[in-house]
């Protein structure tokens, strides 16, 4: 028995990276996603539009001393709109220096992500990375600098080129970023409602 599978436009470009939100890189694919708890939420996430970064309050916090197991930071988004909406996947993130050094977050896992965020409700990203020079003495980011952070949602919409954040401490104080090597993201989660 023989069977034949058409392969249209969404089939060719579904391995094509997407654009991040400047024209320096071209943002890594959306990661895979992580099945909700509930059944009904999964399904509301696949039928809602894509958050969008109009829609997205974000932050980087930095935590006061993580242990090793701990993330460095946490990437986090509120959704803002009026209306719920689909954070499915992983959101791209860079940290740079003008036209100068750069570095990119990744994925930690291949888990899927499948979110569906209503009016005021939070994903969280933890990040981990070294914040410290490397023991050759190496930093991506050199520590004395203050790189600018760019963040997108997953699957943005043609227009939406995503947003700057700056890092902070938990009493919502402005720090440097110093980022080291590759950023590694775990696997977006709702914050639990308040």
């Amino acid at each position: 028995m023989v069977a034949a599978v058409a392969c249209g436009p969404a089939h060719r470009d579904a391995g094509k990276p997407s654009s991040g939100p400047s024209s320096r890189t071209a943002a890594p694919p959306p990661g895979p996603a992580r099945t909700s708890a509930s059944p009904r939420a999964s399904a509301d996430a696949r039928a809602g539009a894509a958050c969008g970064t109009a829609h997205l309050r974000w932050k980087l916090t930095r935590p006061a001393a993580p242990s090793a197991k701990e993330p460095t930071a946490l990437l986090s988004a509120t959704n803002t709109g009026t209306t719920p909406c689909a954070f499915d996947g992983y959101p791209y993130m860079q940290v740079y220096l003008g036209k100068g050094p750069a570095v990119e977050a990744k994925p930690k896992t291949t888990t899927s992500v499948h979110l569906f965020l209503e009016h005021g409700r939070t994903v969280e990203v933890p990040l981990f990375y070294p914040a410290a020079p490397l023991r050759d003495g190496y930093c991506g980011i050199p520590v004395d600098e203050d790189p600018e952070i760019e963040v997108q949602p997953p699957h943005p919409a043609r227009t939406d080129y995503g947003t700057l954040v700056q890092m902070s401490d938990t009493r919502g104080r402005q720090v440097r970023a110093t980022v080291c090597d590759t950023i590694h993201m775990g696997s977006p989660r709702l914050r639990p409602a308040a």
